[in-house]
């Protein structure tokens, strides 16, 4: 299936769009193998057209039945589904009536998106269910102040009556006021107990918001900034989570002062049960309070050098910014945010080898500054670090190479408050510190698999025992590595056949063995990448390389394709190019030719330019281009025109040229039938070959047989004879024609 813009299903939802195809009883296989194909159709229309409808029909079985060949050559289809019985099932079904088949991908498609539509919906429901909670709240807290407002009116009425009581004679109408006094001072207190209770009940639902804030929306933030960061397109923006935590700070601070402020309503006589309320109601909104400043230090921007996110080299600057997500003028405060590598770990003396470094110079501190959009912020700029060296001479050999040790910068930020002074922690994600740019390859492919297998908890030594990931979970990143780099990603034909390169276990897995520490399979993803953006960045862009596909797929495709059908992907033995196979007709039996690969040339020549000039010459000088339609069926010219180089305008009198790429004309393999008549043909040249020796005896026997003054002919003769064909030889010696013996078969010795 698609990837629906990134969205992720859970495996309820999963179960769901798979039960749309089992109730319309349409092949989910085909579904996935044709994803990108089949939702590229407009499908109602299609079902609108019994013309249009047969040719879709005609193309997704076929479609279908190249993946099953593909299967075949791989030696791939134990195991898997039956391609070849689904398809003949689909001819059974749909061959009379095509038009029901598009009827049913409409229906199924309309189901998917239903799905998916639900599904963003529900991730935009929890964030409104968030903010209803956090209006419930303050409303919550603005009734508890009116409330508080009006007991404390009424104690001033009540502080009144009893002063006026205290300075008048005793009298019955004083008595009486007396008990309309008390009852007045029983009210406030059931009224303080009513707010007391309020205010336990609105902690309730701040302490499901900062919950929420803290624990699911500040870890899904993390997370979506560590996706960024190895390329993921996905907004890391800081501003709701600023607001909930601003809101929520702002409304635990209040309520803590509502608390305060309930005893000074009556300090005489404050009720037993009240104080015991007010106190734990003060604990929870304090606690509250701390959870939330704890979590509200984030570093905005990881540390970034020339290179890419989170490596870092030494002696080269880098730089980080931090942000301190509570920010009010009510707090009036400036705090201090100061910077220490690898604080607290303590495995580096057990671990042989490992690392050391600091800043240079040593403490690095910064006050936050104050800003009325971005709140209190700390930019670090031109850190560098320097490697410590160790106190002992002796030589120690690491557990673990340079790139895989992983590294934390450790933010923490001195926080006072009225009443409240701690400290606040935040780290980095992990980074890798390199000292060469040659080690930039396997300092990324540690990044990438430190962020597969987050939990968002500091590893220095994840790679002393390497988990291993998923095949879901890497071909998304791969993905996201060449979507960064040219706004285009795999898509499901492409990463199928990464999947063959990366996978060799039977759950599904990849070791970081396979990924980069011993195949290396990394490192030629990286070379394609880099020749990529350095030279085929437009062409990858607009989709005309396929660039994934092995050679004996290729042949596949291309075999049953017109002659001069040709296709572009990335060379499996050659790092970091790209070749073009084509197929020719010319000889009758489809042939598929493939170049070598091109790589230092597409600095000269840009591939367009390459694939335009392209000529193949054969023994007879003819030159052609057999380059004619990108596969499937796109003219050359069409699909790669606007990429071409303009020839210079000659403004000198010379006939301009153009410097081509050529090769001789491949001499193609033979065929089983060809190799048969080979062996018949050497078979009869045995035979002649001993008719000639026979012959060559009886030349033998005549010459010597000849008149003696043949022996006299000039020695030359011999020489001319070796070198000319048997007819003229004939002609300027008829003598030999004389001579006894048959001359079938005879040839001169050349």
């Amino acid at each position: 299936m698609g990837r629906h813009g990134h969205v992720r299903i859970d495996g309820k939802k999963t179960s769901q769009v798979i039960q749309v195809y089992v109730h319309q009883q349409f092949p989910l296989e085909f579904r996935g193998i044709a994803s990108a194909w089949i939702e590229a159709q407009d499908w109602k229309s299609v079902a609108e057209d019994e013309v249009l409808a047969r040719a879709r029909y005609d193309e997704l079985l076929d479609m279908v039945e190249e993946h099953c060949s593909h299967l075949v050559q791989q030696n791939n289809i134990l195991g898997g589904p039956n391609y070849l019985q689904l398809v003949n099932d689909a001819r059974a079904r749909f061959q009379a009536n095509p038009v029901c088949m598009a009827r049913i991908i409409s229906r199924c498609l309309s189901e998917e998106r239903k799905i998916i539509t639900s599904t963003r919906a529900n991730l935009q429901e929890c964030q409104i269910e968030l903010d209803d909670s956090i209006i419930e709240l303050q409303k919550k807290i603005q009734m508890a102040d009116v409330k508080i407002k009006s007991i404390d009116e009424h104690l001033k009425e009540w502080q009144d009556e009893v002063e006026q009581l205290n300075g008048s004679p005793v009298s019955q109408q004083l008595q009486m006021r007396k008990i309309g006094i008390d009852r007045m001072l029983e009210a406030l207190n059931q009224a303080r107990l009513d707010v007391c209770n309020l205010i336990g009940n609105t902690l309730k639902l701040a302490e499901q918001v900062v919950s929420r804030v803290v624990d699911e929306e500040l870890r899904s933030w993390k997370l979506r900034q560590q996706q960024a960061c190895i390329g993921a397109p996905i907004d890391t923006s800081l501003h709701k989570l600023q607001n909930w935590f601003m809101v929520a700070a702002l409304a635990l601070d209040k309520q803590l002062q509502q608390l305060r402020k309930l005893p000074e309503l009556d300090p005489q006589f404050p009720p037993s049960d009240l104080l015991s309320l007010r106190t734990q109601c003060e604990q929870t909104a304090h606690c509250l309070f701390i959870k939330l400043l704890k979590n509200a230090l984030v570093v905005e921007k990881q540390p970034n050098s020339a290179q890419r996110p989170l490596i870092l080299k030494t002696n080269v600057r880098f730089s980080v910014k931090t942000r301190f997500l509570v920010n009010h003028s009510s707090f009036n405060w400036m705090p201090k945010v100061t910077l220490i590598f690898d604080k607290d770990f303590d495995e580096i003396g057990a671990v042989n080898g490992f690392r050391k470094f600091n800043f240079n110079p040593k403490g690095v501190s910064k006050m936050m500054d104050a800003n009325e959009k971005t709140g209190l912020v700390a930019q670090f700029e031109r850190l560098v670090l320097v490697e410590e060296k160790y106190k002992s001479n002796r030589q120690t050999e690491s557990l673990l190479a340079v790139t895989e040790e992983l590294h934390f910068i450790t933010c923490v930020m001195e926080l006072k408050l009225p009443g409240l002074r701690m400290e606040v922690e935040t780290s980095t994600l992990p980074l890798v510190v390199i000292s060469s740019t040659a080690q930039g390859h396997g300092a990324w492919a540690s990044i990438l698999w430190s962020a597969m297998a987050a939990d968002l908890q500091p590893k220095n030594l994840l790679f002393l025992t390497p988990p291993t990931v998923t095949w879901p979970q890497l071909s998304e990143v791969l993905s996201w590595q060449f979507q960064a780099m040219s706004e285009r990603g795999l898509d499901e034909q492409q990463l199928a056949m990464l999947k063959d390169k990366f996978v060799d276990d039977t759950d599904g897995l990849v070791s970081w063995n396979k990924f980069y520490k011993c195949d290396a399979t990394w490192v030629w993803i990286e070379g394609i990448l880099s020749l990529i953006k350095n030279h085929l960045l437009s062409i990858w862009r607009d989709g005309h390389i396929m660039g994934f596909i092995s050679r004996d797929s290729t042949i596949v495709l291309l075999k049953d394709k017109p002659h001069g059908t040709f296709l572009l992907r990335f060379s499996e033995t050659k790092e970091g190019a790209i070749t073009f196979s084509w197929v020719d007709h010319s000889t009758g039996a489809a042939r598929v030719h493939a170049v070598e690969p091109y790589k230092k040339e597409l600095s000269i020549s840009n591939l367009a330019d390459i694939l335009r000039h392209y000529r193949l010459t054969d023994p007879s000088s003819r030159s052609v281009n057999p380059l004619l339609y990108l596969y499937p069926d796109t003219p050359r010219d069409e699909a790669f025109g606007k990429y071409y180089t303009k020839p210079a305008e000659n403004t000198d009198g010379y006939v301009l040229r153009n410097s081509g790429h050529w090769s001789v004309h491949p001499t193609p393999p033979p065929s089983p039938e060809e190799n048969r008549s080979m062996e018949s043909s050497l078979n009869n040249m045995d035979s002649s070959l001993n008719n000639m020796d026979s012959g060559m005896n009886n030349m033998d026997t005549s010459l010597s047989n000849m008149d003696p003054s043949i022996n006299t002919m000039d020695p030359n003769i011999n020489s001319i004879i070796r070198n000319m064909d048997f007819d003229t030889t004939m002609e300027l010696f008829p003598e030999l024609s004389d001579m006894g013996g048959p001359l079938h078969g005879f040839q001169l010795n050349y």
